[in-house]
C-alpha cells in the first residue's frame, strides 16, 4: 500500500530516523501524534538527550531554508541536559542542524 497522507509520510521518516539512531546504540522514543517541537527523543548513557525534529523536503531551496531558519528550543539554563536537533531528509540522505 502506498504512503498517501502527510502524516503517513512524516511517520515513515520518523521511523527511518529511529532505526538509524538505534543502530548507533540509542534508546529511542517516537513522539507519536505530537505537535510539539520534537518528533524523536534519543538517549544513550553518558550523552545528552537528543530531541530531534524530523522534516523532509523535495528541493534544494527547501533544504537550505529549513537548515538556515532552524532555531533550537532549550530550557533557558546555561547547563541544560539535552540538545535540540533538526534532521532533514533530502535526496536519499539526512542533513543535520
Amino acid at each position: 500500500m502506498a504512503v498517501t497522507t502527510n502524516y503517513q509520510r512524516g511517520r515513515a521518516y520518523e521511523y527511518k530516523a529511529k532505526k538509524a539512531l538505534e543502530e548507533l546504540g540509542y534508546t529511542v522514543i517516537r513522539s507519536a501524534g505530537s505537535h510539539g517541537p520534537w518528533d524523536v527523543i534519543a538517549c544513550k548513557e553518558g550523552e545528552k538527550v537528543r530531541c530531534i525534529q524530523i522534516k523532509r523536503t523535495k528541493s534544494l531551496p527547501g533544504l537550505r531554508r529549513l537548515l538556515s531558519t532552524f532555531v533550537p528550543v532549550h530550557n533557558g539554563h546555561q547547563d541544560f541536559h539535552y540538545v535540540h536537533e533538526l534532521w532533514v531528509w533530502y535526496d536519499a540522505r539526512w542533513y543535520y542542524a
